[in-house]
């Protein structure tokens, strides 16, 4: 990859995070790029690596996904960069994110994860996001990985029905649907 391909693919991320204005998935990014014939899996990978070693955007890491936003200093670097970017890449990257927004919602709203805390505990993690603040968040914890596993894909499909639950418990609202 030349120095002038990989500052391209760096100002495409950039600027796709920037427009998102939310944490956005590998796969989603990936998928843009790929999409529209940019480059291949590991070039983007690489360069996703190169831009969180550069501090220009911040991965958070799940056992399933890795969600990435930009930072203070990758937005910097696009608003000191941005016309580097072709105005035909600006206006793909604007089309995706406007003929998905209801597919990245749904895929970035929703977040699960569990981490091993001793040989016979795991902590499960889920988590509903809406415009980047926490909805809704709990934690349990579950003697082995396969029910951390079952768990968090079972949040993921019932999410809606466990915040449902909670709150009419918790509100005391026995009338309330």
């Amino acid at each position: 990859m030349t120095a002038e391909t990989l500052k391209l693919y760096k100002l495409i991320i950039l600027y796709f995070l920037s427009l998102a204005k939310q944490d956005i998935t590998n796969a989603i990014l990936s998928d843009f790029i790929l999409e529209h014939g940019y480059t291949d899996y590991f070039s983007i990978q690489e360069t996703l690596s190169a831009l969180t070693e550069d501090e220009m955007i911040q991965a958070n890491q799940t056992h399933a996904t890795s969600y990435y936003t930009i930072t203070h200093r990758g937005q910097e670097v696009l608003d000191d960069c941005q016309a580097h970017l072709p105005h035909g890449t600006k206006l793909e990257i604007r089309q995706y994110l406007k003929e998905r927004k209801i597919e990245i919602l749904e895929s970035t709203s929703v977040r699960t994860d569990y981490t091993r805390i001793s040989p016979f505990e795991y902590l499960v993690k889920g988590t509903v996001m809406e415009r980047g603040n926490v909805l809704f968040e709990t934690s349990i914890s579950v003697p082995t990985e396969e029910m951390a596993a079952e768990m968090c894909r079972n949040f993921k499909k019932k999410n809606e029905e466990i915040f449902g639950f909670l709150l009419k418990t918790l509100s005391g609202d026995t009338d309330m649907t």
